[in-house]
């Protein structure tokens, strides 16, 4: 009998571990292995903290949670990490529908950036101040547009010193005709720390130079190879100056080279025959034939010429970071934009201004209200070699006016001036200077010297006299270098001059030799000068009268004591007789 109880006993316990669990209800589903149901109450997951969901050790997939700190929500182990389950409010990447812009929204909503990204890497930024960057993440307009692939290359000569010898084409400088012409190795381009002449103020520490060639017919060229270029324009900058010494076949010449076409695509910086200090050049080159091979060529031409220097080179290649598009566009057309941000495409035309140029009236503050960079020409086409060229393509109306009547005549013609010509400060500016001196002045009366007594000091007779005068040795010569404009003067053309050597003066007579001058310290400082070395020694030779008034003086007294010694020796012969 205890045996059919303890029978009937585990079959009442074991037919249930095998059917549907109902929990509430006595009719489980045949689906479910545990069905709970309540009217007034839910089932509770367990609760734990993201630290202690983290720390389940070896969880299995479809294990779930529910977190109560950070983001709160339902959390499931897919096998491979811990994931959250999508509601119906999430975005489908299939799209969706019925959506409503004021509730349905795709961003954040604390004062955090939104960033979108593409391949894992940021392509859109949306900062929390509605400013949307594409290619940066710190956008600082509405819509900024940048883009990092832009190349950028340059040279400030700083891992490179001594004498430029490589001449094949992979070397990343070569030198063309650096010697010949009876120029040695030193009379080329080569590396060093300061400039031979003038001054090239943002030139710093090593720079390419080349100095006068001790006569010899220099004709070098420092070639800097950019390789292929896959752009239609190039910006391009460097610093430099020349120096030259009046001789006009002496001149320096910066040019992009195409070395596809062997050919100058565009000369940057025009031949130069005039001292050129603290320049630099900052323009972009448009009209590059993508897929050429370019250089840039730095020419210097001398048989006396002083020198140039040429330093930070840098070239940068541009690419377009945004393009407007609409199927309308064409060469030579613009976009013109009305009031309400339309855009339409319109063929360019000239610019006519109808009324005289417009300068910000007297009392602006305004700088510069009306400007253009480079050289300038007004009224006739082609390439200006001045900084401002105005020209009628006639003789007659082509003055400049600088005033009520002073005017410049075109540069074929002289220069007039209807009353005096004056120096801004007294007794501080020179007229010309030991490089670049007058060669004649024409005056139809003297020229007057201040010798005021009032604003002289210190004063005292002079020490030179008929002994300094004596050891004076004139001279004939001829220049060896004289020219008018581009004619160059033959020896059979050149006049014999009379005069001294100021180098045997100055040993005599320092006062009147000059070999220094005052000059500028630069042009942000144009108020304060420095002393310097002149480039050439001269004399002035009107100071040099003083000393023959003072030779004669000493000769009269000489002649009256020998005319005294004279009397006594004839009055001793008579009473000798």
């Amino acid at each position: 009998m205890k045996c059919i109880i303890s029978l009937i006993l585990v079959l009442c316990v074991h037919i249930p571990l095998i059917a549907q669990v109902g929990i509430g209800t006595l009719t489980p589903d045949a689906s479910a292995i545990l069905d709970v149901t309540s009217n007034t109450k839910g089932i509770l997951i367990p609760r734990m903290t993201q630290v202690q969901r983290l720390a389940i050790a070896s969880p299995v997939t479809g294990l779930l949670v529910y977190q109560t700190d950070g983001s709160s929500e339902f959390y499931y182990y897919n096998g491979s990490i811990w994931t959250t389950f999508v509601g119906s409010s999430g975005w489908n990447l299939t799209g969706d529908s019925g959506t409503t812009a004021v509730t349905n929204k795709l961003g954040t909503t604390d004062a955090k950036d939104l960033s979108l990204v593409a391949n894992n890497i940021e392509a859109i930024r949306v900062t929390a101040s509605a400013k949307v960057g594409i290619g940066t993440n710190s956008p600082t307009a509405m819509m900024s547009v940048t883009d990092s692939n832009v190349l950028s290359i340059g040279q400030d000569f700083e891992s490179l010193s001594g004498n430029i010898t490589a001449s094949s084409a992979s070397s990343p400088y070569q030198i063309n005709s650096n010697t010949g012409g009876g120029c040695d190795a030193d009379d080329g381009w080569k590396i060093s720390t300061t400039t031979p002449y003038g001054t090239c103020a943002d030139c710093t520490g090593n720079r390419a130079i080349i100095r006068y060639g001790s006569s010899c017919n220099q004709d070098a060229t420092l070639v800097a190879p950019l390789g292929v270029v896959n752009t239609t324009s190039l910006l391009i900058s460097f610093n430099y100056n020349y120096d030259d010494y009046s001789t006009s076949s002496d001149s320096f010449t910066v040019t992009l080279y195409d070395e596809t076409t062997s050919s100058v695509h565009s000369t940057l910086v025009a031949t130069l025959t005039v001292d050129t200090d603290d320049a630099s050049y900052n323009q972009t080159i448009t009209g590059i034939t993508s897929g050429n091979t370019y250089s840039l060529r730095f020419n210097y031409k001398g048989t006396n010429a002083k020198g140039a220097s040429v330093d930070n080179i840098t070239i940068i290649f541009p690419v377009p970071v945004l393009r407007i598009q609409d199927g309308n566009e064409a060469d030579d057309f613009v976009m013109i934009s009305d009031a309400n941000g339309n855009g339409t495409w319109t063929e360019k035309d000239p610019i006519n201004i109808d009324s005289d140029w417009g300068f910000a009236t007297a009392g602006t503050t305004n700088i510069d209200p009306i400007y253009r960079i480079g050289h300038t020409r007004v009224a006739a086409n082609g390439v200006s070699s001045h900084l401002l060229g105005v020209e009628r393509g006639t003789i007659q109306g082509t003055e400049v006016g600088l005033g009520s009547t002073e005017y410049a005549r075109d540069y074929n013609r002289d220069m007039c001036f209807s009353n005096d010509v004056v120096p801004e400060v007294h007794n501080a500016i020179n007229l010309g200077s030991s490089t670049l001196a007058w060669k004649t002045i024409y005056a139809a009366n003297t020229i007057i010297t201040t010798s005021d007594r009032r604003e002289k000091k210190e004063i005292a007779p002079i020490n030179y006299g008929l002994s300094t005068l004596l050891k004076l040795r004139p001279v004939t010569y001829k220049w060896k270098n004289e020219a008018y404009g581009k004619t160059v003067l033959t020896e059979a053309q050149k006049k014999t001059k009379i005069g001294f050597i100021a180098q045997e003066v100055q040993k005599l007579i320092p006062e009147i030799v000059v070999s220094t001058e005052w000059k500028q310290k630069s042009a942000d400082e144009s108020k304060v000068y420095i002393k310097r070395n002149t480039e050439r020694i001269g004399m002035r030779y009107a100071e040099l009268l003083p000393v023959v008034v003072k030779a004669t003086q000493e000769h009269e007294e000489l002649i009256k004591k020998i005319n005294k010694q004279q009397q006594q020796i004839e009055l001793l012969l008579k009473e000798l007789k």
